[in-house]
């Protein structure tokens, strides 16, 4: 039986710490600028739909699970009615089929029937050859609403959103118009 010296233990845990630091996953943070920047859209809007699907791809591998949410609402660009499906990785078919994605949207904030604010960006795949409006930074590009005394109010989420905070719809809207017309 081969014995490890104190020298020895510390040496590999301190690599398996290193490596742990360095596998450690980015979350991306952008502010409202940069999210109108790298995305096609943002509608506010209800969800009316949610659909799970399993792809098995020959090269991606198998068990790829995607949900697409359909919004039915008001691109906050143009302020004109739309209707926007937009997908992320994860989700479950039924109780037994799917995978938990740790950067996807919780289940309350995606839930048929809740308004909310999600922004996109096309992809032409995914993964799996799954082409779709992603919803851009996984869970950090849809957002949660309100209302409160007769308006609409967008939920921030702190530091490294997009929404840093409340916000009242028609002033983020106003922004969004702003920073679309001055990148263009």
């Amino acid at each position: 039986m081969k014995r490890f010296t104190p020298k020895t233990l510390l040496l590999a845990a301190a690599l398996v710490a290193g490596i742990g630091t360095y596998g450690e996953a980015q979350i991306l943070k952008v502010d409202l600028g940069q999210m109108v920047a790298n995305t096609d859209g943002a509608v506010f809007g209800t969800i009316i739909d949610q659909e799970t699907i399993r792809i098995d791809h020959p090269v991606d591998g198998p068990e790829l699970y995607y949900t697409t949410l359909t919004i039915k609402g008001t691109d906050l660009a143009s302020n004109k009615p739309t209707v926007v499906s937009v997908s992320f990785p994860g989700g479950f078919i039924d109780a037994e089929n799917g995978v938990y994605n740790s950067e996807a949207p919780s289940k309350d904030v995606i839930a048929v029937g809740k308004e909310v604010v999600a922004f996109h960006l096309w992809s032409d795949n995914m993964g799996g050859d799954f082409a779709s409006n992603a919803l851009y930074a996984s869970h950090g590009g849809v957002y949660s609403t309100f209302k409160s005394k007769g308006n609409v109010i967008v939920q921030g989420r702190g530091a490294g959103y997009a929404i840093t905070t409340n916000t009242h719809l028609t002033s983020l809207q106003g922004n969004i118009q702003a920073l679309n017309t001055e990148q263009r």
